[in-house]
């Protein structure tokens, strides 16, 4: 948990840390890359709580959009790196180490540190007796909690099994490539979100199940693969994102 006035901390932290987690990757010895794995969660978790804090606090000052857009463009851009420029499967992460370190220095110069509504100023215990009651009183926000926590998970266990399952004989497949089609699919599955909660959930209900049955047909069918062969399991990993 990001406590109130360490968003920045929190986001210079990140940096670091992941920056940290991609240097282990030009070893092939276990032991170091399991400290590479060990930072990486470190910074992951950072990354979906000192941003999001941060941004919390700011929204009404800036909104920045296009996080889909920067993914898809990452993901490009490493399969640039390690396709067409043959500079090796370790170069996008050296990639990201030099984003990382020029975002950490934006936001050193120029980001503001926020302490939030300093009217609700309460200590870390405080905060989670208040969310415990609240979890306790009222049943969708615990059945929020759920879906979140669930959804998370196979949110990582998809990141992890992703790769060795489009690739289970060592295949040489376009990573980058592949990973930018999720980013489209998940960004487009956000916009129709967006414009779907405009209406009735009725409309988001139908879509969802509509999208779900197009996943189940395509599992099961035998839909040759556009980017690297006869991957079944590729588009229906695409309708997922969307979902």
């Amino acid at each position: 948990m990001v406590g109130e006035g360490e968003g920045k901390r929190a986001s210079i932290t990140y940096c670091i840390t992941y920056i940290l987690s991609c240097i282990p990757k030009h070893s092939p010895q276990y032991k170091i890359l399991m400290v590479w794995r060990i930072l990486g969660g470190i910074a992951t978790s950072l990354l979906f709580s000192a941003f999001e804090s941060w941004l919390v606090a700011e929204h009404n000052k800036a909104i920045f959009l296009g996080n889909g857009l920067v993914a898809i463009l990452a993901g490009l851009f490493g399969n640039l790196l390690v396709g067409s420029l043959a500079m090796g499967p370790v170069a996008p992460f050296d990639a990201t180490s030099i984003f990382l370190a020029i975002g950490m220095a934006i936001i050193i110069s120029s980001w503001t540190e926020n302490y939030g509504d300093s009217s609700e100023s309460k200590d870390l215990m405080t905060q989670f007796r208040g969310a415990a009651i609240a979890i306790a009183s009222d049943e969708k926000i615990a059945l929020l909690g759920a879906i979140q926590s669930l959804f998370e998970g196979s949110m990582y266990t998809f990141v992890f099994l992703w790769t060795p399952a489009l690739s289970p004989n060592g295949e040489d497949i376009p990573h980058g490539f592949i990973f930018a089609t999720f980013m489209l699919s998940s960004m487009l599955g956000s916009s129709l979100a967006s414009r779907l909660l405009a209406h009735t959930l009725t409309y988001i209900d139908i879509v969802h199940t509509l999208l779900k049955g197009l996943e189940k047909i395509i599992a099961s069918a035998d839909i040759p693969m556009f980017v690297c062969g006869d991957f079944n399991s590729v588009p229906r990993r695409l309708i997922s994102r969307a979902c």
